[in-house]
């Protein structure tokens, strides 16, 4: 099974360095908008997040390769 990485997108990078193995892409997807929904649940207290406009979740490939972004305002 492939492994994809989850990297969070703000004004910083949050790196995703253990991944997941997922069936294929589509899986990978799903789970990127569980990722976003419990992001969005959480209260950050360090974390401006009074405008989801400029946070994403990148989906990575085992290579790096950037596969699908994932905005949070799209969910």
């Amino acid at each position: 099974m492939p492994r994809y990485y989850f990297n969070v997108l703000n004004s910083s990078r949050a790196e995703d360095h253990e991944g997941v193995e997922l069936l294929d892409l589509e899986s990978a997807r799903r789970e990127a908008y569980k990722d976003v929904e419990d992001i969005k649940r959480q209260k950050f207290e360090t974390l401006d997040t009074s405008s989801w406009t400029t946070w994403s979740i990148e989906i990575c490939d085992e290579q790096g390769n950037v596969l699908l972004v994932i905005p949070f305002l799209a969910n």
